[in-house]
Order: structure tokens, then sequence, then C-alpha cells
């Protein structure tokens, strides 16, 4: 066989491959995206209901958000679609974190934004072992986000404690004042396909985005405020969750009207994960 039909052989294998990979990122990559705007919608849910009841009805994280679809009806069906989701939104960022691509943006990324990728997979990996755990009926798997006193006091008994408790509430903050940086700057049109998404579908995704991911840096600040407190007086009581940090600001002054904005803003991310599902280049 001459070697010009041994390239040619080479250059359709590994076209049918690329053809394969980028159907495969799709059909993990939207169902993933779709589970992510039900995981915030709830969320955007329990911080609403925080003002209405005067204190958390269940946690205000992933893990919380995952109970209460349990408790509803057809919860069981609900969460093995929810799981499954979740497992192919973790499957999604873990491809594009070894693989380093991602279609919807220009240019091969950074070392951090690989990383970045590959902790958000850990992060859906977690969320989905935590449906699983509710489906076979263990409970939510607990931990530092539904007990973050007896991580914080467990922290503050090592050599070091106090500097270590600081150090991640200084990354929470700088993550913070990053998220916020990125959700005021990013061109949230670039990554739809505007060939498909309607001139609405991208003016909304601007709109839902920025004020989805503003909402999210105020809280991981909100988060990272208790987590120094914490590391300065040395006294894990002042370690708190979201929950827990959203039910201290519901009693300060104007404390209600904050956390419905911050419900807005949850649930404006869902909207915007939503539009991705649908229309994002994958």
């Amino acid at each position: 066989m001459s070697s010009e039909t041994l390239r040619a052989a080479r250059e359709v294998r590994t076209g049918l491959r690329g053809k394969a990979a980028e159907e495969w990122l799709r059909s993990v990559a939207r169902p993933g995206l779709a589970a992510r705007a039900v995981i915030y919608v709830v969320l955007g849910l329990l911080a609403a209901m925080i003002v209405a009841d005067g204190r958390p009805p269940a946690q205000a994280s992933g893990s919380g958000a995952l109970a209460e679809i349990a408790r509803q009806p057809a919860g069981p069906f609900l969460l093995g679609l929810l799981s499954a989701g979740l497992l192919c939104y973790a499957a999604w960022r873990l491809a594009q974190g070894i693989a380093g691509v991602d279609p919807a943006e220009p240019g091969r990324p950074g070392v951090w934004r690989r990383a970045g990728w590959l902790a958000t997979a850990g992060v859906y990996l977690l969320l989905f072992a935590d449906a699983l755990s509710l489906l076979v009926g263990a409970g939510a798997s607990g931990g530092a986000a539904t007990h973050p006193q007896g991580a914080a006091a467990t922290v503050l008994t090592w050599p070091g404690g106090t500097v270590v408790l600081g150090a991640a509430g200084a990354a929470l903050a700088a993550g913070a004042v990053g998220l916020g940086t990125w959700g005021c700057l990013h061109d949230y049109g670039r990554v739809l396909d505007t060939a498909r998404a309607p001139s609405w579908a991208q003016a909304a995704s601007r709109v839902s985005g920025t004020v989805g991911n503003l909402a999210r840096a105020c809280l991981l600040a909100l988060v990272a405020s208790y987590t120094l407190l914490a590391a300065v007086d040395d006294a894990p009581s002042r370690e708190k969750s979201l929950d827990q940090s959203l039910e201290a600001v519901l009693h300060s002054p104007a404390g209600p009207w904050w956390i419905a904005l911050a419900a807005a803003g949850l649930v404006s991310f869902a909207a915007y994960s939503a539009i991705e599902a649908c229309y994002r280049r994958v």
C-alpha cells in the first residue's frame, strides 16, 4: 500500500475519532448543564425559603438541594435523573481538564483553567456520590460543608492551624474576587452557537450569566469572611456554612432584601445554565 494511501487512511480514522469524541462530549455536556440548572434553581428556592421562614429549611448547598429534591413526590425518580446529569457534568469537565480543549473558547486553555475544570469535576463527582447515597437511603454524606465548625475545630488543633484556616479563607476570598471579576468581564455570547441560538438567548445569557456569577461571588465572599473570622479569633464556632451565613445575614438590617437578591441571582445562574444546555458549543 502506498504512503499516500496509508496517510489518507490515518486521516480518515483520526477524523472519525474526532467526530466520535465531539458526539460524546455533546452527549454528556448538555445533560450535565441541565443538571447544574436544576441544582441552582433549588438553591435559589432554599435561599428564598430562609426569608419566608426565618431559618433555613434545609442546608443551602448542593447536598441540601439534593436532599430537598429527594423529599418531593417522585423524589427517587427525579434524584436518579439528576444523579445521571451530575455524573455527565463531571465527566465533561474531567475530559476538558485532561484534554485541554473547549470548542467554545479560542486558543488552548492554560494550566489554571484546566485545573479549575478538574476541580469542578471533583465537586460534581462528590454531588453525584451524595445523590447516590440519598437514593440508597444512606443520607447525605455530611462533612465539612454540613458541619463547618467541626472541620474548623479539627484544623485549629493542627500546628499552625490558624494559618491554615486563614489561608483557606483567603483563598475563598480570592476566588470570590476572581469569580466576580470574570463574571463581569466574560463574553457569555462567545460560548454559544450563534447559528442556533436566537438573539434573545444571546442577550439573556449575558444578563443572567453576569447576575448569576456576581451572586455566586458574593455568597463565596460571605463564607470566606466567616472562615477568616474563625482563624483570626481562633474560634471554630465563628465558621459558618452557606445556610448558616444566610441565616446570620437575615437578622441584619435589610437582611431579607439581601437574601432575596441572592436567591434571584442563584435562579439567574440556573437560567444561564439552561441556555448553555440548549445552545453552548460543545
